[in-house]
């Protein structure tokens, strides 16, 4: 049987990620959100891709690519910006 998509699940995932962003001191990668989701690393590029896409994260460029939350994914979370 075919696992059915969940958007609850991938919403679960794109929160924790937002905020495992917003704690982290410095940059995070690709490899550290498919480690906080335990998502494939093409998954997790989706996600950051995407996250980048909408103004959740800002990439820093270089290789390996790394992120920053933006101020639009603190406050989500309440958190001074």
């Amino acid at each position: 049987m075919k696992k059915q998509f969940s958007a609850v699940k991938q919403t679960e995932k794109i929160v924790l990620v937002l905020k495992n962003a917003i704690q982290s001191k410095g940059r995070f990668s690709t490899m550290d959100i498919a480690e906080w989701t335990g998502l494939s690393r093409f998954s997790a590029n989706v996600i950051s891709r995407q996250l980048v896409e909408e103004g959740y994260l800002i990439s820093d460029g270089c290789k390996p690519l790394g992120f920053k939350a933006t101020d639009k994914a603190k406050q989500l979370f309440w958190v001074a910006v």
